[in-house]
């Protein structure tokens, strides 16, 4: 499990420090995640190659009051992850090598990467609660930090490819014959 207590956020060009999603100073949001025994282990072996540093930031605005926090991923400056290069210089990038996006002509002026605003990091955000709701788990909006579950269910779950099968069987197995 990892407890999330505060995501390096952006106020314009400045990084903050900041509740997570949907937090408030009443009502921060941290949350704890569940984490498979594989992603465990890599994000051990991350902290052992990389351990975690303090960084000091305004909190929530540009000139909020400076906090320090130890964060786990960070540039080779030690400094936190701008989403920006991150989602260009590596997502994109990863995206690209499994021919799920296409780099456009670098000789072309304007945008590197062909238009695919599903494909983004925010969209594992939406992915994560479909495939739970697909599973049969039903308390999205407690691990997605909303206090509606309305909401999320309106907002983050879509349908799965191949969830109809998993309906068909539940149905099967309250209605059907035994033998």
């Amino acid at each position: 499990m990892v407890h999330i207590q505060h995501q390096v956020a952006h106020d314009g060009p400045v990084l903050v420090f900041d509740n997570p999603k949907g937090g408030t100073e009443d009502d921060p949001r941290d949350r704890w995640v569940e984490l498979g025994d594989a992603v465990a282990e890599a994000l051990l072996e991350h902290m052992e190659k990389y351990p975690p540093i303090e960084v000091t930031l305004p909190w929530r605005t540009r000139d909020g009051e400076p906090v320090t926090k130890k964060i786990f991923f960070f540039g080779r400056e030690k400094e936190p992850i701008q989403s920006n290069w991150f989602n260009s210089y590596v997502w994109k990038v990863a995206l690209a090598a499994v021919r799920l996006t296409k780099y456009l002509d670098p000789k072309k002026p304007g945008r590197r990467w062909e238009k695919s605003r599903d494909k983004v990091m925010h969209a594992l955000r939406h992915l994560y609660p479909s495939m739970m709701s697909a599973g049969g788990v039903d308390t999205l909006a407690d691990r997605l930090g909303h206090a509606d579950p309305a909401f999320t269910l309106r907002n983050y779950v879509h349908r799965v490819a191949g969830a109809g099968a998993e309906v068909r069987q539940a149905v099967r197995s309250m209605y059907g014959r035994t033998a």
